[in-house]
């Protein structure tokens, strides 16, 4: 009776009774995570007849886990859609940097020349940009007309290509055959949609343009006023530009703004826009005593806030993932107190602390996981089929959710990267796995005997 009561005990090295083939027949202990412990694990989160608030708390952390991560991924890719977008269109109608001076520019075509030699610079475009005042019969509205030579603004995609997601032109209406056409550049200007409705004009139409330019006299600057034709009207999916913004032919701009056969600066494309200040010196070295300005000097202050908002925001959401993640801890505390009587038996079965503390950490950790998978795969989807979403709601709602005309974009943009989805995954799994310790601490803890005691 007593070798049969101390067979699970084991042999002492030395002793008569611990042979070599009693050490080969008895069976080892599992190892840690083991599938024991994980069926264990997967029970305890099924709900039972005792233990249904206990399940039901464990479904609420799920849930919790699963808007959070899905927010968050939904949220980043917006943000980070709406400065991807800012950035594409910004760098699509304008240079990468500007070679200005406070005086015309005469010499442009040499400065041009040495500008396209320096190495990584990709395009160099004379340019004169100034505000008009344009009006018609229905209305006027104020402008900044770029004059640029007819064979660079056709090179610009964004306002006489074709949108390469849609396969849909940016010319509206009209065509850009005859611009620049005609004695002194011709009359035919282009215009964005969102001006040609504000002053009710199609292709073809007048319309005429007032500047502050005119000539010099005893009281003044004179106002020049001239009207022009309009050749075409181009959408860039951008209301700034769209409302703002019109080309001129380049020889045409120099005579309609007094410039003569200067010009007003040089805008520079490079390979790289992103390491564009790395090109500010050769530029500087290949336009001696003129200005350099790049686009993120201009666009500094705007370009700031989206990454401080963007800063800011990342954390706050984190956050959020965060309390939801608490809500594990609370769904073990209870299940370790409704599963008390169970870890006890375990225990005097032979189940190590470290078993029992595994048992539980499986259990929370499963919760996160799964709530992370889930969260990942709902935002996901959310991403891909955002306009659709948006256009649903709109449509339900009775009321435009995205107007163009304060959100700057004709569709809401969205672009899920795969470092931020992983940092973000990264993030929910460790507060997921941190909740859980505690909690499985607790219950490696338990004593059996106590626990035993008065059931």
């Amino acid at each position: 009776m007593l070798e049969s009561a101390t067979t699970g005990a084991a042999p002492v090295a030395g002793s008569a009774g611990a042979t070599d083939e009693d050490s080969a027949s008895r069976p080892s202990s599992p190892g840690p995570f083991s599938a024991f412990e994980w069926m264990i694990a997967r029970r305890y989160l099924a709900a039972t007849r005792s233990g249904r608030g206990v399940s039901l708390i464990s479904i609420i952390a799920f849930v919790g886990i699963a808007l959070a991560v899905a927010t968050l991924i939904i949220v980043m890719a917006v943000m980070q859609g709406f400065r991807d977008k800012l950035i594409e269109q910004l760098l699509g109608i304008n240079g990468h940097a500007f070679v200005q001076s406070v005086e015309p520019i005469k010499d442009y075509a040499a400065l041009t020349e040495r500008l396209l030699a320096t190495p990584g610079v990709a395009s160099a475009t004379p340019l004169i940009s100034a505000p008009v005042y344009a009006t018609t019969s229905v209305g006027e509205a104020g402008i900044f007309v770029r004059a640029m030579r007819p064979e660079d603004v056709r090179a610009i995609n964004y306002v006489a290509g074709v949108d390469r997601e849609t396969g849909r032109s940016h010319v509206v209406d009209g065509s850009f055959d005859t611009f620049g056409e005609g004695e002194k550049g011709g009359v035919d200007i282009a215009i964005g949609s969102r001006t040609a409705y504000s002053l009710g004009l199609r292709a073809g139409d007048p319309v005429t343009l007032i500047s502050g330019r005119g000539a010099e006299t005893a009281f003044g600057s004179t106002l020049r006023r001239k009207t022009y034709r309009v050749g075409a009207i181009f959408e860039v999916g951008n209301s700034e530009y769209d409302g703002f913004v019109a080309f001129m032919p380049l020889e045409q701009g120099r005579r309609f703004f007094g410039f003569g056969d200067a010009v007003q600066q040089v805008e520079v494309r490079v390979d790289d826009p992103e390491a564009i200040q790395k090109f500010a010196p050769k530029l500087a070295e290949a336009a001696p005593g003129l200005d350099i300005v790049t686009w993120q000097q201009q666009n500094r202050s705007y370009f700031s806030a989206l990454q401080t908002e963007r800063g800011v925001m990342r954390i706050i959401l984190f956050l959020i993932v965060g309390v939801a993640a608490l809500n594990i801890i609370t769904g073990l505390v209870m299940l370790v107190k409704d599963k008390t009587a169970d870890i006890a038996v375990l225990r005097t079965m032979g189940a190590t602390q470290g078993s029992i503390m595994r048992v539980f950490f499986l259990s929370g950790s499963m919760i996160g996981v799964l709530g992370t998978l889930a969260g990942v795969a709902l935002g996901a989807t959310f991403v891909w089929n955002i306009d659709a979403i948006e256009t649903g709601l709109s449509w339900l709602l009775r009321t435009d959710l995205f107007p163009a005309d304060i959100y700057y974009f004709s569709a809401v943009p969205a672009d899920m990267r795969g470092d931020e989805v992983a940092r973000i995954v990264g993030w929910s799994l460790f507060m997921s796995f941190v909740t859980t310790v505690y909690p499985a601490w607790r219950a490696a803890r338990l004593d059996p005997v106590e626990a035993l005691r008065y059931e």
